[in-house]
């Protein structure tokens, strides 16, 4: 059975699979997210826009660009640590 596309030739388990790498990157940034689905498909595009793939490093890289330029993004933001 062929997989459904969700966008950009994505699929679920690439979705999936990208969610993983991206829950991984903002916990250790110690960074929260309001909507990972949402900031998740954003990185998605952005590396499919780019020429790139979803392999984990293309990911990594541009989920690592989002946190370091905060404004490509106002779901992320820095956990307040008391």
């Amino acid at each position: 059975m062929k997989e459904s596309i969700l966008f950009d030739f994505a699929t679920l388990k690439d979705l999936e699979s990208c969610k993983q790498i991206v829950t991984q990157k903002l916990q250790a940034n110690q960074v929260d997210c309001d909507d990972l689905d949402d900031l998740t498909r954003d990185i998605m595009k952005l590396s499919y826009s780019i020429g790139g793939s979803y392999d984990a490093n293309m990911i990594v890289s541009v989920t690592q660009c989002y946190l370091d330029h905060p404004q490509l993004s106002k779901k992320v933001k820095k956990r307040n640590i008391a």
